[in-house]
């Protein structure tokens, strides 16, 4: 289950629909007859990352071989679990012992895959909602060696160093254990996790594991970022993060599961708004410095088209599902519309300089397009792309937005320190709400719609059933931290990019970004106060977003996330359904780690003791290279795999830089230049002392695994690159 604990607290998470008094009750929660399953021959199916909503590849690829997989049949379904590679490169071409070692060992990331059938007939059971775990067994040490060194299968071992599997009693605690949420009582493995992501001001976008150990969260990852991030915004395939940079960096794409950037691509002048079509498809970047709009392909992030839409600062909505596209220009005099397939436009639709915000309801088959300067909301006809009427209001207006069912949009003033609510059918202004702080963001949950104040150390909550009535409904005010938003450094760009507040995944509550303060609070729909707190390790964050790592059906009847694997040793896997409402126990095995973890600022695979024999990493840059702060540099380097092996790709290797003693981390994606030369570019923040480290976890040689490289980074003109660096 998913749960937030901050300084004891515990908060129950993810599926109202089963209460632990059922789960006592329940005689359906069961182990079931478990067998080993050898891996499919042929598939033939989509890969699992895959939304329903995105258009499937040209060539449809097999998912990539199972690590293992075991099976139990219970209440007429057959369930199969397998772990998986993240990707088909990861398999590093073998299937043997070797392979699975390098996958599937302890500390490594791999995709957990239930696939659910009917067992009568074989066809794919869809629509579940399932949660998942994985508990270590007692005594599982010497199983899982033995396992992975040819000896007996862990399962059959009979010397009694092992735990039994659990019976049916057994696995139905487990799971009562695991839906109580006792900090006492925790899987190594949680499948039904999210993770925090953080836009920071430093260059940087943390990854925060809120689920706790003792009252601890996890930093699991740091990503540094070519140029400060302006707004970011996730895929809903939850494999990638847009982040558009200042300084001339373009947009940086940020590999969830790895936690680096796997590119940066070059778009317009000083990026800004970056916004995903509702299809997934494409990725809209609003350029304020050359009046243009850049549209990329999420899949390849190529750069499909670059539309000129006037000048100023870009914001972008989308109506019909986003066959739509409306795009602003604070500086220019008309609205742009673009065809959201064909990207060819539309028309224009003169609405006056000064357009900050807008905002798109398709239930009322509107557009609302906020104008700073003259203090209106100019109201759009979506269906005949015309100005169905103006809203007068007070000058400063900022952000605007529907509420999620687009029947009232919320236009935030922070100059006035109000926000209007104007009824999206008739444009009129049912509310206006007072005494607040500056507010700059608003956020939405089922019952609540949340505003920060960034004047106030405080969010107002206004109770979105009550907007219907007469009567403008009283806010609720959280106190949330120390010190106002304002306290903070001065965000880059205008306030009104922050994503300040996220819903939480339950929808019943909140998680607020506190720059001042450098921390997240935790609220929960109800209390006074915050819950908690969570730290946000020295930096101060702009804005956040949620990724809900859960359970989710990636093809018909196979339900699938990215997992961290814990320790070595056999594991059970405990699965609750909801229809029918079945508890049942699979296992898998890990392999023992290969190395010691990181140091909670990285990701850690699973790394071998002994020299990787297979992978060699060569610089073609001097020795000691000595590189400026500040200044762009190319490292090239070649990478060779051992005879008999598939030669190395960029998508197989990872690169990491880090500067000692302050633990300061740059990761990328190398790209191929030909004849197995790579190259990664990297920009030093200040002088020190660098290391440079290549890394090929698919084929056993992680982070660590490979020497490494030294650098020196000398103050910007105090010395010169060496050959190779550029």
């Amino acid at each position: 289950m998913r749960r937030i604990s901050m300084d004891g607290a515990s908060v129950g998470a993810r599926g109202l629909w089963l209460s632990l008094a059922w789960l006592s009750a329940s005689t359906a929660l069961g182990c079931g007859r478990r067998e080993a399953l050898p891996a499919p021959e042929d598939p033939g199916a989509e890969r699992p990352a895959q939304p329903a909503q995105l258009a499937p590849p040209a060539q449809p690829e097999e998912p990539a071989a199972p690590l293992q997989e075991s099976r139990v049949e219970r209440d007429g379904l057959t369930i199969a679990f397998a772990l998986r590679p993240l990707d088909r490169g990861q398999q590093g071409g073998g299937t043997g012992p070797g392979a699975a070692r390098a996958a599937a060992a302890a500390g490594s990331d791999v995709v957990a895959e239930f696939t659910i059938t009917d067992a009568s007939t074989g066809a794919p059971v869809r629509g579940l909602t399932p949660l998942g775990w994985m508990s270590r067994r007692a005594g599982a040490d010497g199983a899982a060696a033995a396992s992975f060194s040819g000896g007996a299968p862990a399962a059959s071992l009979a010397s009694g160093a092992v735990d039994a599997a659990p019976d049916e009693a057994a696995c139905r605690g487990k799971i009562k254990s695991f839906m109580a949420g006792l900090l006492s009582v925790r899987p190594e493995v949680d499948m039904n996790a999210y993770l925090l992501w953080t836009l920071n001001q430093d260059n940087t976008l943390s990854a925060i594991n809120p689920q706790v150990a003792l009252a601890r969260t996890q930093l699991r990852s740091v990503v540094s970022l070519a140029g400060r991030g302006v707004s970011f915004v996730l895929h809903p395939d939850r494999e990638s993060l847009y982040v558009t940079l200042r300084g001339g960096q373009g947009l940086a794409v940020v590999d969830t599961r790895r936690g680096l950037v796997r590119t940066n691509v070059p778009v317009g002048q000083d990026p800004s708004r970056v916004v995903v079509a509702p299809d997934g498809r494409t990725v809209w970047v609003g350029n304020d410095g050359d009046g243009t709009v850049s549209v990329i392909d999420a899949r390849s992030t190529d750069v499909l088209r670059t539309l000129p839409v006037g000048p100023g600062h870009h914001e972008i909505a989308f109506t019909g599902g986003g066959r739509a596209a409306w795009i602003t220009s604070q500086q220019g005099e008309s609205v742009a519309v673009v065809d959201g397939e064909t990207l060819e436009p539309l028309g224009e639709i003169a609405v006056g300089e000064g357009v900050v915000s807008i905002a798109a309801s398709d239930e009322a088959g509107v557009v609302h397009a906020a104008n700073a300067a003259r203090g209106e909301v100019v109201v759009l006809d979506a269906a005949r792309r015309a100005v169905a009427g103006r809203v007068a209001l007070k000058p400063g207006l900022g952000a605007l937005q529907f509420d999620p069912r687009g029947r009232f949009s919320f236009a935030l003033n922070p100059a006035a320190n109000e926000v209007a609510v104007l009824d999206g059918a008739t444009g009129a202004v049912a509310h206006t709400l007072t005494g607040l702080a500056a507010p700059d963001a608003v956020t939405f949950t089922g019952a609540f719609a949340y505003i920060r104040n960034r004047g106030a150390a405080r969010v107002s909550l206004v109770d979105r059933a009550a907007l219907g009535g007469p009567a403008a409904p009283p806010l609720v005010d959280i106190a949330v931290g120390q010190g106002p938003p304002l306290a903070a450094a001065a965000p880059p760009g205008p306030a009104a990019l922050a994503t300040p507040i996220a819903p939480l995944p339950e929808g019943n509550g909140a998680l607020v970004a506190s720059p001042a303060d450098k921390a997240l609070y935790v609220y929960v729909e109800g209390m006074m106060a915050p819950i908690g707190t969570l730290p946000s390790y020295g930096r101060e964050p702009r804005s956040i977003l949620v990724e809900d790592r859960s359970l989710k059906e990636v093809r018909p009847g196979v339900y699938a996330t990215t997992v961290r694997l814990g320790e070595g040793g056999l594991y059970d896997v405990e699965l609750l359904l909801d229809r029918p409402r079945t508890g049942v126990c699979l296992e898998a095995t890990v392999a023992p780690a290969r190395c010691a973890p990181g140091d909670g600022e990285a990701d850690a695979s699973g790394c071998g003791d002994d020299p990787v024999k297979d992978i060699a990493i060569a610089p073609l840059f001097e020795p000691d290279l000595r590189l400026a702060a500040g200044e762009p540099a190319t490292l090239r380097f070649r990478a060779t795999a051992g005879e008999g092996g598939p030669p190395l790709d960029a998508e197989d290797i990872e690169v990491m830089v880090v500067r000692f003693p302050t633990g300061y981390r740059f990761r990328g994606a190398p790209r191929a230049e030909g004849d197995g030369t790579f190259s990664v570019a990297f920009t030093p923040p200040v002088p020190g002392q660098y290391r440079f480290l290549a890394a090929v976890p698919g084929r056993g040689a992680p982070v660590g695994a490979l020497p490494s490289v030294p650098l020196r980074v000398s103050a910007r003109g105090a010395g010169a690159q060496g050959g190779g660096a550029r």
